[in-house]
Formats: structure tokens, C-alpha cells, sequence
């Protein structure tokens, strides 16, 4: 019997819920968060759709798709946090219905649910759909043409093949080449390991005419910001954030091979622990089952391709997190999962230091931070990971593992809850940008010096003047003698000519960040 069409949709508004909770509670703060928000406020008040631009200059990070729905949300809801954060937790729900839909067509409903679950209680995976940057775009466009390709190879129909190729055009306005390269890659690999890589089977997906498609939905634009900007974004885009961030390391991300794999358990961290479990299961049926063959094809891509990158994020294996939750899934649902008891007491006893070393770890990392050194009892509302982990544990003893898995899950869950409406709204009212609002609110009259913390223009809804010259700035405040100076340079001799030549009235630490906002005035 076919789920009614009734029971997606409340599915949808369920994972909608969680993944879009709190968003507006707290403001955009976060340096990426900060400069996407900005660059589609200036989009979207410009009415400009062609050309990004960051505090009015060009901006050549990401392409636009992201910006296009972040105007859309500005345009729903304000120029606000929950306008900008909105579609990303509607991709994100569109992401995880996918997944469970696949999941359950090629298998059963308990595979689906189990993958559901340890997505929904992945709190690096969720907290991913909570921010206004591209990231989850592209984790759902790069997710969900790789369905779409299985799905094509398990049914062999062409509307499958169609959806494929149209989501990785649309991923790689989202992010660039890569949403091309995952599933490209993956394919090759699962083709090969099923021993089905020939000519007639590639030519089954009309890779040709495919990719065709997919190049012809992102090339417009591509080639209107290239010929708008005079080819300064393509080579801003291409080369210097594409190619120079895989040859080279970028702003200080770096880090050894094995850190993208600890990244990717990371994304599915409590949930991916479970695949330390399954090397069993894995070596018994990975001939067997297309989808498990399928998922651990398109985890290995993801990982591969960002070992070899020299930056190195967290959230770059993000697009491997759906399918390391579907093997993981398999192995729950499979008789393999519950046969080894002292192996999951492993796991209960690893949840249980690591989540009574949580509230330690962040009390001393708040009173250790000076902005924050009164919110340190903040830490203890992560108590609730230690209750859940020691009650999950007693369960466990009482041979009641399967509840024990489910009642983690709902304590991360609960856990996110608190983290995204309680204590990150806490912890961001000590910005500079919330601490200066007394000072900049209704000031017309501000100037940027060497630089600024960047949630400043998107969180007061404007752009600044920016110098870098002495001289310049001096004009400018003899021209606006009751105007501000606005400053987050780190440079000892700049502060020092600021401090000397005028009144400082600000000063508030960056969050968990080695720089400070300062405020100038004319003395």
C-alpha cells in the first residue's frame, strides 16, 4: 500500500520544524552567515540579481542561487535572521524527505525511519540548516540528483534521469563545479564496483545530453556576472576560491588526511557511531545490496575528493552525512546490530564520558572567555546529554538496546532545541554587534578603518565607508566632525594612531574570536 501524499507533507512540516526552530531567536553573527545574508540584502534592495556584492564591493565566494532565495525569504518575512535562515531548513527538509522517500521505496519503511532519525538527531548536520550560507543548498541539490541517479538504475525510468541532471545544474549555481564532480565520481565508483562499468550501461544515462543539461541551467548566469564584472568573478570564483582553496590553504583551514574523515563522523556525530560497528555487516552484504554499494560510493567521494583538498572544513563532507545515515541505518535494521552486546556497551560507556566531559569542557571554554565569563552556567544545560547518556546506558544493560539508540537520539534532539532557542540567543547579545546598538542605532554618520566584523552591515541593514589611509580618514571625520569610527583592525600601530588622534567610546570582544570591535569619536 503507497503512503498517501497527506503523510509526506506532514513529514515535511515535521523535519521543517526542527530544522528551521529558533532560527530568527538569535541574530546573524558568524563570519560566512554575515557576508551571505549581506550580499543578498544588497541583492535584494538593489533589486540587482546579476552581481553579488559584499558592503559594496564585489563578491565572488559563491554563486547566486543561495542569494536568490535568501531575497525571496527577505521578501516573505523582512530583512531579518529568520528571512535569510528560512530556505536553508526548507532544502534541509526537502533533503531529508527525499532521503526517507528513497530509502523506503528501494527498501522498507524501518530502514527509512531509522535514517531519518539519526539525521534528525545529528546536531552538526542540523545545526548546518540553521545558517544562511550555501552549504545547504548544495547538500541538498549534490543529495538528492544522487537519488535521483539510483533511483533511475534501480527503475529505469527516464523522469529519474531528468531530475538528476536539472538538481546538479541547479547545485552548481548553488556552489560551483563540485555539485557535478560528487555525483560523477560516485557513479563511476559504484558502476565499477558493481562490475557494470561498460559502454552500454554509461550510455544508459545519456551522460552527454546530461550533462549538457545540467552546464546549459548554470551557464546564463555564469556568463552575465562574467560579463558584467569584465571576468573579475570568474576569476575570483574559479581561481581563487575553487582552485586556490584545493592547492592551498586558506585562511589557516588546513590539517592532515585523516581530519575530513573525523569531519565526516563528525556530521553524523552521535549516529556515525554506529559505523564502527558494522564492518561485519558491511563485508556480508555489500555484494548484495545495491543501496548499501550506492551509499558508501557516494561517501567515499565526498571524503576522497576533501582529503585531497588543502582546505579543510567541517562542513565540506556534509553531502556524505544522508548516506553514512543510510548504512548506518541498513546495519540497525539488519540481524547483524544487536548480537554483540558488549560492543554497544562500548558506545553507551564512550557517550557517557564524552557527554559528562561536555558541560566541563564548555564552562571552562565561557569563563575563559571575557565577554562571557557570566554566562558560564550556561555549560550545565548540557547536563541533559549526561542524564540521556547514563539512563541510554541502563538501558542497554537491560538488554533493551534498540530504546536505548532511540532515547540518545531524542536527547540530542532536545539538546538542539536549547542550544538554538536558550543559549546561542544568550550568547550573541554579546556581540559587538548587539553591545554597539545603543551607540550605531540611527547613526548615519559611520566609517569603517582598515576593517570591520562583518555581521555589521547585514545586522544594521546598510553599507559603510571603508579607508585604509590616515589622511583619508582624517578628511572624513574633519567633514563629519560628530561622525564614528568603526574598527576591528588587529594592527597594534593603527590602534595606537586611533588612540592618540581620537576618543575611544566602544569595546567588545568578538565571540570565541582574537579581535575586538572599537568606536572613535572626534575628541
Amino acid at each position: 500500500m503507497k503512503r498517501p501524499k497527506t503523510f509526506y507533507i506532514f513529514l515535511f512540516l515535521f523535519v521543517f520544524s526542527l530544522l528551521n526552530s529558533f532560527s530568527g531567536a538569535y541574530p546573524i553573527y558568524i563570519l560566512d552567515e554575515a557576508k551571505n545574508a549581506e550580499a543578498a540584502r544588497e541583492m535584494y534592495e538593489n533589486a540587482s540579481y546579476i552581481v553579488p556584492y559584499f558592503n559594496g564591493e564585489l563578491r565572488s565566494d559563491k554563486p547566486v542561487l543561495h542569494y536568490y532565495f535568501m531575497s525571496l525569504g527577505y521578501k516573505l518575512f523582512g530583512v531579518n535572521a529568520y528571512g535569510a535562515r528560512f530556505f536553508s531548513a526548507f532544502f534541509g527538509a526537502l533533503c531529508l524527505l527525499f532521503t526517507f522517500f528513497t530509502v523506503r521505496k528501494i527498501t522498507n519503511k524501518q530502514n527509512a525511519y531509522w535514517t531519518l532519525g539519526l539525521l534528525l538527531s545529528s546536531l552538526f548536520f542540523v545545526q548546518e540548516f540553521h545558517l544562511a550560507v550555501p552549504d545547504p543548498y548544495l547538500i541538498f541539490f549534490v543529495t538528492s540528483s544522487l537519488w535521483s541517479i539510483f533511483l533511475f538504475d534501480q527503475t529505469r525510468q527516464s523522469n529519474w534521469l531528468f531530475s538528476a541532471y536539472t538538481l546538479s545544474g541547479l547545485g552548481v549555481l548553488s556552489k560551483g563545479p563540485i555539485a557535478l564532480l560528487i555525483p560523477i565520481g560516485a557513479m563511476g565508483i559504484y558502476l565499477i564496483w558493481s562490475k557494470r562499468f561498460n559502454w552500454k550501461t554509461i550510455r544508459s544515462f545519456k551522460p552527454l545530453v546530461g550533462l549538457f543539461w545540467s552546464l546549459l541551467i548554470a551557464f546564463p548566469w555564469f556568463y552575465l556576472v562574467h560579463k558584467e564584472t569584465q571576468g573579475a568573478f570568474t576569476d575570483g570564483f574559479f581561481l581563487d576560491h575553487n582552485l586556490s582553496r584545493f592547492s592551498s590553504e586558506k585562511e589557516g583551514h588546513g590539517g592532515l588526511f585523516i581530519i575530513t574523515w573525523l569531519f565526516a563522523l563528525l556530521g553524523l556525530f552521535p549516529g556515525g557511531l554506529v559505523l564502527f560497528k558494522s564492518f561485519r555487516f558491511l563485508k556480508i552484504q555489500i555484494g548484495k545490496n545495491d543501496l548499501l554499494r550506492f551509499s558508501i560510493s557516494c561517501v567515499l567521494i565526498v571524503i576522497t575528493i576533501f582529503s585531497f583538498s588543502s582546505t579543510k572544513l567541517p562542513n565540506y563532507t556534509l553531502p556524505a552525512v544522508p548516506f553514512m545515515a543510510v548504512i548506518s541505518a541498513l546495519y540497525l535494521n539488519s540481524k547483524y546490530a544487536f548480537n554483540q552486546p558488549r560492543t554497544w556497551t562500548y558506545v553507551f560507556v564512550f557517550l557517557m564520558l564524552f557527554s559528562t566531559a561536555l558541560p566541563i569542557v564548555g564552562y571552562l571554554a565561557l569563563a575563559q572567555e571575557e565577554s562571557l565569563n557570566e554566562l558560564k552556567s550556561l555549560a550545565f544545560y548540557l547536563d541533559v546529554l549526561t542524564f540521556v547518556s547514563i539512563v541510554a546506558f541502563v538501558l542497554h544493560l537491560k538488554e533493551n538496546t534498540p530504546k536505548a539508540i532511540q532515547l540518545t537520539a531524542m536527547g540530542w534532539i532536545f539538546m538542539y532545541l536549547i542550544l538554538f532557542g536558550h543559549i546561542y540567543p544568550q550568547l550573541t547579545a554579546f556581540s559587538p554587534v548587539e553591545k554597539a546598538k545603543p551607540i550605531l542605532h540611527n547613526q548615519e554618520d559611520v566609517i569603517i578603518f582598515s576593517r570591520m566584523d562583518a555581521a555589521f552591515p547585514v545586522n544594521y541593514q546598510r553599507t559603510y565607508p571603508v579607508v585604509k589611509d590616515y589622511q583619508e580618514l582624517k578628511q572624513w571625520i574633519k567633514n563629519h566632525p560628530k561622525g564614528l569610527i568603526l574598527t576591528n583592525t588587529r594592527d597594534r600601530e593603527h590602534i595606537k594612531f586611533l588612540e592618540e588622534q581620537y576618543l575611544q567610546i566602544f569595546e567588545q570582544k568578538a565571540l570565541f574570536e582574537n579581535h575586538r570591535t572599537r568606536i572613535f569619536v572626534l575628541k
